[in-house]
């Protein structure tokens, strides 16, 4: 497994993140746990999850999974999502709808369409510590590797009273290092030097450049965790097959297969190759997903490679 020193906290890590924002909903407890088993022997060691991820079950299979081999894995939390107000009805359903997008996969859109969502939470100094005390009861443990703030406001980024509640945590242990996870304001925000803040969290795909945006625009200082590696797989791969120029450019660097098999490829070449120094999140519940990481983990593209596929779907997103 390629490692990467997390100044933030002192420590090596695994360069991939195991992503568990499905962990509870999509996917099953058991499921999840045998997951998470073969990512941790496979030497993935740092885990992103949250209050709201798995329609609130996330935090609990992971802590039920992991209590046994804590100070050997980097746990990252969340806080300023709360999870969806699924009705009980909903909740009882959840093991058969699994059975039955499983049997037939074309239902998982209409499962998608009427799932309830986690909704944002205003932060308060009461709301991070209430929020912290109940992720460590389900964690099963009594600190978090990093703590990040969900979605902040830019107002909520620089409030004193959150400020406060922050270094309060890190000085009572309860986190080692606070984050932000939220788009590309809130993260060139958290850059300043000024603020308790030591990583930032931010989409980063080929469609989605963030992080090559916020590094043209400031002296990175901090930590990078980045993900939506494959979120826009769809998009890509019918860029691949409606684009002759995208599919040249793309075979000329070795990519093959069908188009789904080469965007699969390209994005997680991308997104590993622009955050060498970092952790990039990627869903690696089944068995082939595990694989598939591990596999293109070990590819060394150059960033600048691709700058002739970006520039065709930038083209092709403009038409």
């Amino acid at each position: 497994m390629k490692q990467v020193f997390m100044k933030s906290i002192g420590e090596t890590t695994s360069r991939i993140g195991f992503g568990c924002a499905s962990l509870g909903s999509r996917i099953g407890s058991r499921e999840g746990i045998n997951a998470l088993e073969r990512a941790y022997t496979a030497g993935v060691t740092w885990y992103d999850v949250a209050p709201s991820y798995g329609d609130g079950m996330a935090e609990s299979i992971v802590g039920e999974s992991g209590f046994d081999k804590r100070d050997r894995v980097h746990i990252c939390t969340k806080v300023g999502m709360a999870p969806p107000r699924t009705p009980a009805v909903m909740r009882a359903l959840k093991p058969l709808t699994r059975i039955a997008i499983a049997g037939v996969p074309t239902l998982k859109q209409y499962a998608v369409k009427v799932r309830p969502v986690p909704y944002k939470v205003s932060l308060t100094a009461e709301s991070i510590q209430l929020s912290v005390e109940n992720s460590l009861r389900r964690l099963r443990t009594d600190y978090i590797d990093v703590l990040a703030l969900h979605r902040p406001s830019l107002d909520e980024l620089i409030r004193e009273d959150i400020i406060r509640a922050i270094e309060s945590l890190i000085q009572n242990g309860k986190a080692r290092a606070v984050s932000v996870a939220g788009d590309v304001e809130a993260g060139l925000a958290a850059l300043c030097r000024d603020l308790p803040y030591k990583i930032v969290q931010i989409a980063n795909t080929a469609l989605t450049p963030n992080l090559t945006k916020m590094k043209v625009k400031a002296d990175f200082q901090k930590d990078i965790i980045t993900y939506g590696t494959f979120s826009c797989i769809r998009p890509v791969s019918a860029a691949i097959e409606s684009r002759r120029e995208i599919a040249a450019a793309l075979a000329k660097l070795g990519y093959s297969g069908s188009p789904n098999e080469v965007a699969a490829a390209f994005l997680a070449d991308f997104s590993f190759a622009t955050n060498l120094d970092g952790v990039t999140l990627v869903s690696m519940f089944g068995k082939e997903h595990l694989k598939f990481n591990l596999s293109r983990l070990q590819i060394h593209p150059k960033p600048e490679c691709f700058h002739p596929v970006l520039a065709a779907l930038g083209a092709n997103a403009a038409a």
